[in-house]
């Protein structure tokens, strides 16, 4: 059962019951048959308009025509093709188009019962952390006969038409589908997250094996439902809708619809066939202006291929919109990829499974909106939040920064352009649960895009992150969606406070406060050695101590020497007395861990930071302190202010 939220609090059930009792076809008040649902931006249509309901269209209504297919979402009258690239790519998911059109049987135009037929539909679309429910009567607009807009091939079907209606709606009117980028529907479609890959920077028309790697993850891609586009990018405005030599037309989206490795040969034997192609199928969305290149419909090349796979991947020679590429050609010529990776968060799945967290808030001018990095004296006043990354290897953070859809802001005249956005990440202490208040070395970041959403892949060693998302530019207001995806649970938490909260009890005169904050990082341990012969490896890690509190790093296996980069911190009560400990440990897994040595340090609250390197200690046979073999890096920040780092 999928949780939703009712757009303009309309019921479908209620107002289907409604229209079922006055004997009348549902007419939405919301959205209006009428120019304001068309434009935001003129108060007449540029050519003629009428509001048809299906049965006025034609004599056979149906919402679909042996069920949904790519070849039912044409473009019409309107620049939506990112749009319709999308819901392309979507109807050739049942599962997912089933989700986008709940209880889609019985929204069917049924001529045998004609009575239940109310003129109401529903559809789904994921919106900024939350399913909305979006009602539309059938009134569609037409011109000379014919849909402006989404069409199907098939003249009397009509999901695909409707489909775009309701989501014309949830942005205010058409027209504020002009212009787009394919991922932000298929995020809507699906609630996964977007990324984007550009093939000239990466260089993957060159680079043989990154090519390699990108057939795999689009392979992977389609085999878990996740949706792509490309499109060819435009440097200046007359650039687009420009048709290309190749057929091919630039500033467009088209669906990626396949990727396959084709064998050649008409052996019968040709599923062994080690020589195969990397071929890579598209759709353009306006259903025909196809790629004329190596490899396109009715090209010599397909001889080369046997019939019997030439009809297994339904090779038509029409001009359909949809066409095959070599996947060399198609790097060559394509310049990104847009893709929505739905992210597994099932634990009762063969794939992958993602641990997800994630928190809705916002920038607030002159409070929280701090700007990106570059603005040193603001920067840190954004929100903060952290993340785990568990084990002793490196391992996957996947991040996604959105804010919310502008397109409803343009439909009511209030702006409607994104927010320039991204995020910057630093490593923080294990045991951390305050915010910082200076900054600590990049463990990784994002661009800054004016897109509604933000995503990167990063491969993170084991501790503790804070992830800052912020406007490009300072005081910039805005709400803001972020989502964290690791393999194991992240434990993703909003840091709200600056430091330790006093008790309920500090009035009392035994409180004592923390006097100091004290920060310690293990860069490294080095040239360690064996105390015991419990294991047969050395697998070090460090446990650091201070006024009883512990915070261990992660284990390094089957080695003597070891980087870390993993720290804890500490609010000191006593730090004229107490004392700052470090053990190195030697991990053993049946019998209790040993001893390679310690340091011990005292606590001096000076305002700086320094790296130290020291021999450890260990006790001989009398118990005195002698040195040990082996040293730990450790860098150090101390001070008499609560916010210092």
């Amino acid at each position: 059962m999928v949780n939703y939220t009712k757009f303009g609090n309309q019921s479908y059930s209620a107002l289907k019951d409604k229209a079922k009792t006055s004997g009348q076809l549902f007419v939405d008040d919301l959205f209006k048959a009428d120019t304001s649902s068309l434009f935001f931006s003129r108060s007449s249509p540029p050519f003629a308009v009428e509001w048809k309901r299906p049965k006025e269209i034609c004599d056979d209504p149906r919402f679909t025509v042996d069920g949904a297919s790519s070849a039912d979402v044409t473009q019409g009258r309107l620049g939506n093709c990112w749009f319709v690239a999308a819901a392309a790519s979507l109807a050739e998911e049942k599962n997912l188009w089933s989700k986008v059109i709940p209880d889609h049987k019985n929204q069917e135009f049924n001529p045998e019962k004609a009575e239940d037929y109310q003129g109401i539909f529903r559809f789904r679309f994921w919106r900024f952390g939350e399913w909305i429910e979006v009602v539309v009567d059938d009134r569609l607009p037409v011109s000379n006969g014919e849909l402006c807009y989404v069409k199907s091939k098939a003249r009397n079907e009509f999901w695909s038409a409707l489909l775009e209606k309701a989501y014309a709606k949830l942005a205010g009117t058409y027209e504020a589908l002009e212009a787009g980028n394919p991922s932000e529907a298929l995020v809507d479609f699906t609630g996964g997250v977007s990324e984007y890959i550009d093939l000239v920077s990466g260089n993957y028309a060159n680079d043989l094996e990154k090519r390699k790697e990108l057939f795999q993850k689009l392979s992977k891609y389609m085999d878990r439902q996740s949706m792509t586009s490309a499109s060819i990018k435009v440097t200046k405005r007359e650039e687009m809708e420009q048709r290309l030599d190749t057929g091919l037309i630039k500033g467009h989206a088209y669906g990626i619809t396949a990727v396959e490795k084709i064998p050649l040969g008409d052996s019968f034997f040709s599923s062994f066939n080690t020589n195969r192609l990397f071929m890579i199928r598209l759709r353009n969305p306006w259903g025909e202006k196809e790629w004329n290149g190596p490899w396109s419909d009715g090209s010599a090349e397909w001889n080369k291929v046997s019939k019997k796979e030439r009809d297994k991947l339904g090779i038509t020679v029409e001009n359909d919109g949809e066409f095959w590429m070599l996947f060399e050609d198609f790097c060559r010529h394509f310049t990104n990829i847009t893709g929505c990776r739905l992210v597994n968060t099932s634990v009762f799945s063969f794939h992958k499974t993602w641990h997800e967290g994630s928190h809705k808030t916002k920038w607030v001018e002159g409070q929280n909106a701090g700007g990106c990095i570059n603005n040193k004296q603001t920067f840190l006043t954004n929100p903060q939040f952290r993340f785990d990354i568990t084990g002793s290897e490196k391992d996957v953070a996947m991040i996604s920064l959105m804010q919310k859809d502008k397109r409803r802001e343009k439909s009511e005249g209030r702006g409607g352009e994104n927010l320039t956005i991204g995020f910057f990440i630093m490593q923080i202490e294990l045991n951390r649960a305050y915010r910082i208040h200076s900054v600590y070395e990049k463990a990784g970041d994002s661009t800054f895009i004016n897109s509604r959403e933000v995503f990167s892949r990063l491969e993170l060693d084991p501790g503790r992150y804070v992830i800052i998302p912020s406007t490009f530019e300072p005081n910039i207001p805005g709400e803001f969606l972020l989502r964290v995806y690791t393999s194991s649970n992240p434990h993703f938490r909003y840091i709200e406070h600056d430091e330790p909260m006093p008790p309920w009890w500090s009035c009392c005169p035994c409180y004592n406060p923390p006097r100091c904050v004290l920060s310690v990082f293990v860069i490294a341990v080095d040239h360690l050695k064996k105390t015991s012969g419990r294991s047969m490896t050395l697998d070090p890690y460090v446990s650091i101590e201070c006024e009883g509190e512990t915070v261990k790093t992660s284990v390094k296996s089957s080695t003597e020497s070891a980087k870390y980069e993993e720290g804890g911190l500490f609010y000191v009560k006593k730090p004229q007395t107490s004392m700052l400990k470090l053990k190195v440990m030697d991990h053993n897994t049946m019998m209790p861990d040993s001893l390679i040595g310690e340091v011990e340090l005292k606590i001096t609250a000076n305002d700086k930071t320094f790296l130290e390197t020291h021999r450890v200690k260990i006790k001989d046979s009398a118990g005195a302190m002698v040195d040990g073999d082996g040293t730990v890096s450790i860098r150090v920040s101390c001070s008499n202010n609560l916010r210092f780092m």
